[in-house]
């Protein structure tokens, strides 16, 4: 199966926990691969604000709603045993992120690399535009740091994170986070467990 995630979207690593206890409850073999899809794929590479002034940006809203949707995602998470720690997080572009994700799939790291991004962005407040931060990332998950340093000043993966945002199309996808199973519709937003192990149980042809 499929999903299409963002390191800086806040309910993409509450549906990436979510989805990982419905597996467990399933039961069964999954097998996901994660595609790149910026929230905001028209930030400048030198962009940096705060996660309230880049809501605001994002969708149009006011200071105050920008806070109401951060404690809801704050209050949501902590009940999973997710800390965002919005106080710290430094809103950035994320194209970067995503080559260096491109990079952890094709070594085999891919789901541990988003799981360490995941916590560098909104635990740590870790400033993703910069080569040696996401190559000190690399590294704490086991990918060399030569090599990852090498694809990520040549854009070598810069292409395959534009190429995801295609594939995104072509499987319906508009938002994130989705998630896309064998003879399903996409699965859009952070959905709890159970209806997640009834999709799982769906796509195995159980009843």
């Amino acid at each position: 199966m499929h999903a299409w995630l963002d390191v800086a979207c806040p309910w993409c690593w509450i549906a990436k926990r979510r989805f990982e206890e419905a597996a467990a409850e399933f039961g069964g073999p999954v097998t996901v691969e994660y595609h790149s899809f910026e929230l905001a794929p028209d930030l400048s590479a030198d962009y940096l604000s705060t996660e309230v002034e880049f809501l605001q940006r994002l969708y149009s809203i006011s200071a105050n709603d920008a806070t109401m949707r951060i404690r809801l995602v704050t209050s949501t998470g902590a009940r999973l045993g997710l800390a965002h720690d919005f106080d710290r997080v430094q809103h950035t572009s994320t194209f970067l992120a995503h080559q260096l994700l491109h990079h952890g799939k094709v070594e085999g790291r891919q789901q541990p690399l988003l799981d360490a991004l995941f916590s560098a962005f909104f635990e740590q407040g870790r400033d993703l535009r910069h080569v040696d931060e996401l190559v000190a990332i690399a590294q704490d998950v086991g990918l060399a740091a030569e090599d990852t340093r090498e694809v990520l000043e040549r854009g070598q993966y810069a292409e395959a994170v534009r190429a995801d945002r295609r594939l995104a199309a072509d499987h319906g996808v508009t938002n994130i986070p989705t998630y896309v199973l064998p003879g399903q519709p996409p699965i859009h937003g952070a959905k709890r467990p159970a209806a997640l192990v009834e999709s799982l149980r769906k796509a195995a042809g159980l009843p």
